[in-house]
Parts: C-alpha cells; structure tokens; sequence
C-alpha cells in the first residue's frame, strides 16, 4: 500500500471485494507575504514606538508642571488630578515603546497583540483627556487607529512567533 497522500489507496474489506478510498492532504490556509503588507506592519509599530515615546512625554510634562494645560484639575474627565493622568500616560507610553520595539526588532505575535490592546487603551485614555489638550489628543487617537488597522490587518506577515 501506498502512503503518500492523495494518492488512490486500495482497502479490502473482509467480504473479499477491493474497494479504492482517496485520502487527502490537510490543507493549509496559509497566503504568501508580501513585502508592502509587511512595511505596513512595521510602519505600524514604528509609529507605536514614537506614540508611546510622546505619551510618555505628557506623562511626564503632566507629572512635573500643571501649568502648562489650561484646564483646571477639577474639570478632567475621568482622575481630577494631572498627577494620575500623567501616571497613566507614562506607564501606557513606556508600554507602547517596549511593545513596538519587540515587533520592529523581532517580529514577535505577543509584542503585536499587546500593541493592539496598548493602542486601544492609548485611544481611550486620549479620549478622556481630550478636554485637557484637545489637538495632541485627536492627533493621537488618530494615529493609534492607523497603528491597530496596520498591526491586525498586516501584522501576521512579520510574525516570527
């Protein structure tokens, strides 16, 4: 008998006539890569590593002098206090920056899933500081969509595991 699959196998039953069963092959769905798909995953994590690197920045421009936004502490959205904001700023920034640079540098599948959560929760915490500094704000929840889209529609094709 053969082993070679999709190739005729003949079975005989214990009734004594030869029957022929064809066995296939597992197929697999697997598209080829392309390398203008793969720069848009990379331009994706690219622009995460420099989001994070400005969150980061008006984290700590939050933490260190609450003159420079015009809106007073008590009219945020969600923490009435720059100091918490820019903590939530830094942190998620400092996120960003590690979760880029691991699908920039190794094309990782854990660094390109924390990207998207990073980015999603970057685009909220935008949202909510919004009144504070309306332009930056938009500007960011603007490119962290660009970074999701490039990061879940592109991004399995620099997967390294």
């Amino acid at each position: 008998m053969s082993q070679i699959p999709g190739e005729p196998q003949l079975d005989s039953p214990s009734w004594g006539e030869p029957t022929v069963t064809v066995r296939e092959s597992p197929v697999t769905h697997r598209r080829p890569t392309s390398t203008t798909m793969q720069g848009w995953a990379y331009f994706g994590a690219v622009i995460m590593v420099l989001l994070g690197a400005f969150q980061a920045i008006e984290g700590l421009i939050a933490l260190v002098d609450k003159e420079y936004f015009t809106l007073r502490e008590n009219s945020l959205l969600a923490f009435s206090s720059y100091a918490t904001w820019g903590w939530a700023h830094l942190i998620v920034g400092v996120l960003a920056v590690v979760a880029g640079a691991g699908i920039v540098l190794r094309g990782r599948r854990w660094a390109r899933v924390t990207g998207i959560v990073i980015a999603a929760i970057s685009a909220i915490a935008n949202l909510g500081y919004l009144a504070a500094s309306p332009v930056w704000s938009t500007l960011i929840i603007s490119f962290d969509i660009v970074v999701i889209y490039a990061l879940t529609v592109h991004g399995w094709e620099i997967d390294n595991s």
